[in-house]
């Protein structure tokens, strides 16, 4: 296949001239949704074992205070700081999605992290800070889209490697970079661009958007001091499609840029589990609440879904919190037993909880491909012989079925509460909400650490 020519280089001359101007209206509105559901997906992570293990690690190797770690009172170098709000922000699977058919990017994980890091060592107006977000989203999305869904089944975690790119590009954005230095930042990145699913049910998935910040602010800031690389990491002979993808379509790459904006088309999650169990718990939900029968009522589901999510989400008995996000069993079974799956239903705890494992018994999953990714036909047939069904084409929180304003602050204001206070979360939620207007983007970033004990 001949390659796009000169695709790193538009993107790079992209991103270099990327005004907030320059975004619709409701693209940037859409970012300032994006701010304020990755930083309730941060808040979520921002406690877990893991991530004092990785601060600890963080702080034997390189200790350091240049920059906030979200929702902790502790502070890091500015790389372990995109690190570590990386990884807490993918933790919990509780963050954006970008998923349209051919491609599945967490599209805040990797790249706020740079420009909260970057909003604390120089100044950073508001309007920057967004621009360098959408910069950063659009060229994840555009090479998550252009590498396929042959990129992902070959066993490469999507948010992980195109992640690196959208950090390097928001990173060079902030630093004012012209084309060039950009498009070198864009090749430092995408050499580095990893993360493997084989990690998947463990906490090395979060790693991937950790690393992907971690590296594209090194990517960024090495091509402000002149370093050099490939201008031609995405599309070259031996770059990032070719080697990555085994199917790349490089059209996707340029169509219609500055014109077409993906982050509109962007999802946000409902509950705090991997997106491809969501149209089969907005099922089993929507059938609760119709017919009002219980989890005791239930003799059997079955979830007929898309054949890539009965695979990826194909955990039958999951153990740990991390394998149950990735259970459409264990998903169906909360949606049986609660009124809305929350986070605590996706802990060690809840994968082992007894209840929930007999109920995952009663879950039988059908790959169906008639059916697309945000979909699922659900039928519950109770102990009296009834057989309820219900169809889901587009899951809650997609671009189909989006999650309102309201319901995104009221998850965050659920998260950030309890971690930061109550008045001090709406006080951070009122930052987000006129992002563009503040002068000085770190006062944002600062209001996420947490104070002291609430």
């Amino acid at each position: 296949m001949t390659a796009a020519r000169g695709a790193t280089v538009e993107l790079a001359a992209f991103t270099a001239g990327l005004d907030l101007k320059d975004i619709p209206e409701g693209v940037v509105h859409e970012a300032k949704r994006a701010l304020v559901d990755w930083l309730a997906a941060a808040l979520a992570g921002a406690g877990q074992p893991s991530a004092d293990a990785l601060h600890r690690a963080s702080d034997r190797l390189a200790p350091g205070e240049a920059a906030t770690l979200i929702g902790r009172g502790e502070r890091a170098s500015a790389p372990h700081a995109a690190l570590f709000n990386g990884f807490a922000s993918h933790l919990q699977d509780y963050d954006d999605t970008f998923n349209p058919g051919d491609t599945t990017v967490h599209g805040s994980a990797p790249v706020w992290p740079v420009v909260f890091a970057l909003a604390e060592q120089r100044p950073v107006g508001g309007a920057a800070a967004l621009a360098a977000f959408v910069a950063g989203f659009e060229t994840e999305a555009r090479v998550g889209i252009a590498a396929g869904p042959g990129h992902y089944e070959a066993g490469w975690h999507v948010t992980g490697t195109t992640g690196h790119l959208g950090a390097a590009a928001a990173g060079a954005r902030l630093l004012g970079l012209g084309p060039e230095r950009t498009a070198h930042a864009l090749g430092t990145a995408g050499t580095q661009a990893a993360g493997l699913k084989e990690v998947y049910g463990t906490d090395g998935k979060a790693l991937h958007p950790g690393k992907a910040a971690m590296d594209g602010l090194l990517s960024a800031v090495l091509a402000d001091e002149g370093f050099t690389s490939a201008m031609t990491i995405i599309e070259g002979a031996r770059g990032f499609l070719a080697v990555l993808a085994p199917a790349p379509t490089h059209e996707p790459l340029l169509d219609r840029l500055g014109a077409l904006w993906h982050l509109a088309a962007n999802g946000y999650k409902a509950y705090p589990s991997g997106s491809l169990t969501h149209p089969t718990i907005d099922a089993v939900l929507a059938l609760r609440e119709r017919h009002g029968f219980t989890a005791e009522d239930v003799a059997e589901v079955e979830a007929r879904v898309h054949p890539y999510a009965a695979t990826v989400t194909g955990k039958v008995r999951p153990r740990t919190g991390l394998d149950a996000k990735f259970s459409l069993t264990h998903g169906a079974a909360v949606a049986l037993l609660a009124p809305r799956p929350g986070l605590a239903h996706f802990t060690d705890e809840g994968a082992c909880d007894p209840a929930t494992g007999e109920a995952r018994e009663r879950v039988t999953v059908v790959a169906d491909p008639s059916i697309g990714k945000q979909g699922a036909e659900v039928a519950v047939t109770l102990h009296d012989g009834r057989v309820l069904r219900e169809t889901v084409a587009h899951n809650k929180g997609t671009p189909g079925n989006p999650l309102p304003d309201a319901d995104i602050e009221a998850k965050f204001l659920d998260v950030a509460g309890p971690r930061l206070g109550a008045g001090a979360a709406r006080a951070l939620l009122d930052l987000c909400r006129r992002a563009e207007e503040l002068a000085d983007f770190g006062a944002l970033v600062r209001a996420t650490a947490q104070r002291a004990a609430v």
